[in-house]
């Protein structure tokens, strides 16, 4: 198998002419410099020099190999260089993975805060729902992973190689279009069943929901119409006027505000919920590790 290293020999060779000058100039034993010009030869099947003059010449074999030798080691060199500042950039880059819901209403303010204590921040996020999340970080995919949690609601156990902090709380809510005279479309107190906005029954959300509901005695209340598992997509729907959902305050902050949606829920069934940053101890660098310092503060 040809190595680098002899086309570096040929081309010292090439430019000495004299085997002792160009060994010294590789830095090797001249008898371990002949021997790599031999392999070289062999491996190309003739000849690159002619010995028989001094300082010794290029064969017509060794001129029209010589360029190739020029070309292959400088892309080489420039591809090594790409790989190295590619990988250096990367390495300042944090990468994060999180639920959609945190992607969109909570990750960008934060983010913020963070950058005003650190400085400039190179960042990348990738929005999944909670399995997703698991799976990405879990194989060394990503940094860090932000997602609710909630002690009712297993998540990712093993806290010796992915240490978790509590970042912020939330609250989870019912909440309901309103009408133009700003009442809510559908509450809980109607006689007949309210139409329902649900998770999958399986997606982290979709278990805090049932939580709700059975703390509330409302499983007779509602009647499910409609099945997303993406918090911002249950808002839109809500916002049309599909019917109740349950959502973290936070994504629904803004539309509280406007008083386009209204809060339909008791605080006594509502149920608080953690946003939590997890991290990987397997992935470990310096903005990293300034990042998670000042992310457990």
């Amino acid at each position: 198998m040809m190595e680098i290293e002899w086309l570096e020999d040929f081309l010292a060779l090439s430019s000495a002419g004299v085997f002792a000058r160009a060994a010294d100039a590789r830095n090797i034993s001249q008898s371990a410099f002949t021997r790599r010009i031999k392999n070289l030869e062999y491996w190309v099947g003739t000849p690159l020099f002619n010995r028989n003059v001094h300082p010794v010449e290029l064969t017509s074999a060794g001129v029209a190999f010589k360029q190739t030798a020029i070309d292959t080691i400088n892309a080489l060199k420039l591809t090594r260089n790409d790989i190295r500042n590619s990988t250096r950039r990367e390495a300042e880059r944090l990468d994060f993975v999180a639920l959609h819901a945190l992607a969109i209403s909570f990750f960008p303010f934060w983010l913020k805060h963070m950058i005003g204590h650190l400085g400039p921040i190179k960042s990348r996020l990738i929005a999944e729902n909670f399995s997703g999340c698991a799976e990405t970080i879990l194989n060394g995919n990503a940094d860090f992973m932000l997602c609710y949690s909630h002690p009712s609601v297993p998540t990712i156990s093993d806290q010796e190689r992915y240490p978790s902090t509590t970042i912020a709380r939330d609250r989870i809510i019912a909440v309901s279009a309103t009408e133009t005279h700003g009442k809510a479309r559908y509450d809980f107190d109607t006689e007949n069943q309210t139409p329902f906005l649900s998770y999958p029954p399986d997606t982290f959300l979709g278990q805090i929901s049932r939580v709700c509901i059975q703390r509330g005695n409302l499983e007779d209340r509602i009647t499910p119409t409609y099945e997303n598992s993406v918090a911002e997509a249950l808002k839109y729907a809500c916002l049309e006027g599909h019917g109740i959902t349950f959502l973290p305050e936070g994504v629904v902050k803004r539309e509280l505000a406007e008083g386009i949606l209204i809060k339909v829920s008791q605080p006594a069934y509502e149920t608080q919920i953690d946003v939590k940053l997890y991290r990987s101890i397997e992935r470990a660098r310096p903005e990293l590790e300034r990042f998670w310092r000042l992310a457990q503060k």
